[in-house]
C-alpha cells in the first residue's frame, strides 16, 4: 500500500473518506518540538468509524527536521515548502492537502504542544452536535504547570474588540459557545473552511485565528470550547514568551487587524484606544527596564502602518485550494 495512505488511526480507503480527520503540524526549525507533538498525536483516541492522518507541513526548515520526521515516523504525510511562507501560509496549505485527500475535518495543532490522549474524541463529539458548529476547541493549559489554563478562547468587547478569556472558569463543563479561540489547537469542520475561507494571508504571525473567528462568525457559524479535552502547550516556544520578537510581530499585525475589523466612527474609536493602549505600553516598558520591548512594540506598529500604505489592506482571504500553489509545496510520503 502507498505509505502516503496510511493513518495512524487506520487505513484511509476510499469508502472511508467522509470519515477522515487530518491533523496538521506546522513546523520550522523546531525539530524535537516537532517530534514531541507528532507522537503525542499518535497516541490519540481515534474514535471507531474513524481515520486519522497526520500532516507534517514543513516551512522551509534548515535543520534536517524533514528528514528526521520521514525517519521516525515514515507512516505520516510530509509536505516540505520550499521556504519559510509564515503560520497561515503553511497552514492553508496542509489544509488544502487535507481537504483534497477527503477530510471531513482537519485539526490544527501546534508543534510546541503535546495533546493528552482523549484530545480528538472529545473534540469530534463537541463539533458533531451541530451542524453550525464550525470549530472546537480545548482547554489549553501551561507545559510545566498542567493544573494551570492557558488563556485561548472566550468572548470579545464589542467597542475595542478585546478579547477576555472564559477558559480558566468556564461557564459549563459541557462544550459552550466562544466568540474567539486561538489556533494552538483547533478541530474544524470542512464545511466551514469551504464557506467562509481558509487563514488571509496578509498576517505575517498572529491574529490571523482571532482574524478567522471573526469570519466565522458573522457568516453564522459557531466556535465552541470543549473544557474537557485538553492539550498542554509550551507558550511562545518559536518567540520566546514576552521577548521583543513576539511583541514586534504581534504589534504589526494588530494594526491590519483592527483596521481591517472596524469602519466609520468605531475605526476611529479603535484608533484612539490603541494609541491610548501603545502609549501605556511604551511607557510600562520604560519604567520597567523593558526598554527593547517597548521599541520592538513600537516598530510593530510603524510597519503594520506601512503594510496598509503600500496595500497590505487589500482583501486577500484564499478560498480552499489556492494556497499549495501560493507556498509551493511539495507533497511527499
Amino acid at each position: 500500500m502507498d505509505p502516503t495512505r496510511r493513518a495512524l488511526g487506520g487505513t484511509v480507503d476510499d469508502s472511508g473518506r467522509g470519515r477522515l480527520i487530518v491533523s496538521i503540524v506546522i513546523n520550522w526549525n523546531r525539530l524535537e518540538l516537532t517530534l514531541d507533538a507528532l507522537h503525542a498525536l499518535d497516541r490519540l483516541h481515534v474514535p471507531v468509524g474513524i481515520q486519522h492522518l497526520l500532516l507534517l507541513v514543513d516551512n522551509g526548515s534548515t535543520d534536517g527536521s524533514v528528514e528526521a520526521v520521514r525517519r521516525a515516523l515514515p507512516m505520516i504525510k510530509v509536505s516540505a515548502l520550499p521556504e519559510n511562507v509564515g503560520f497561515a501560509r503553511g497552514a492553508n496549505a496542509g489544509i488544502s492537502l487535507a481537504l483534497d485527500m477527503g477530510a471531513a475535518f482537519t485539526m490544527l495543532v501546534n508543534n510546541d504542544t503535546e495533546a493528552e490522549p482523549g484530545l480528538l474524541d472529545r473534540l469530534l463529539a463537541a463539533a458533531e452536535a451541530d451542524p453550525k458548529i464550525g470549530i472546537a476547541v480545548p482547554t489549553v493549559t501551561y507545559f510545566d504547570r498542567p493544573a494551570v489554563v492557558w488563556p485561548s478562547a472566550g468572548r470579545r468587547r464589542r467597542l475595542t474588540l478585546a478579547a477576555i478569556d472564559t477558559t480558566a472558569d468556564p461557564p459549563s463543563r459541557s462544550p459552550y459557545d466562544v466568540e474567539w479561540a486561538v489556533g494552538c489547537c483547533m478541530l474544524v469542520k470542512r464545511e466551514m473552511w469551504e464557506a467562509v475561507g481558509l487563514f488571509d494571508t496578509r498576517y505575517r504571525m498572529y491574529y490571523e485565528d482571532h482574524d478567522l473567528c471573526l469570519r466565522v462568525r458573522g457568516a453564522g457559524w459557531r466556535i465552541v470550547h470543549v473544557p474537557e479535552a485538553r492539550i498542554r502547550h509550551r507558550v511562545a516556544a518559536s518567540t520566546g514568551p514576552g521577548s521583543a520578537e513576539q511583541a514586534y510581530l504581534l504589534a504589526r499585525s494588530s494594526v491590519l487587524y483592527f483596521w481591517t475589523h472596524s469602519s466609520g466612527a468605531h475605526r476611529a474609536f479603535i484608533a484612539c484606544y490603541r494609541v491610548f493602549s501603545l502609549v501605556r505600553r511604551l511607557i510600562e516598558a520604560s519604567f520597567g527596564g523593558r526598554s527593547a520591548f517597548g521599541r520592538a512594540h513600537l516598530a510593530g506598529v510603524r510597519d503594520g502602518l506601512k503594510d496598509l500604505r503600500e496595500g497590505a489592506a487589500m482583501p486577500r482571504i484564499p478560498c480552499v485550494g489556492d494556497s499549495v500553489a501560493e507556498g509551493g509545496a511539495r507533497s511527499n510520503s
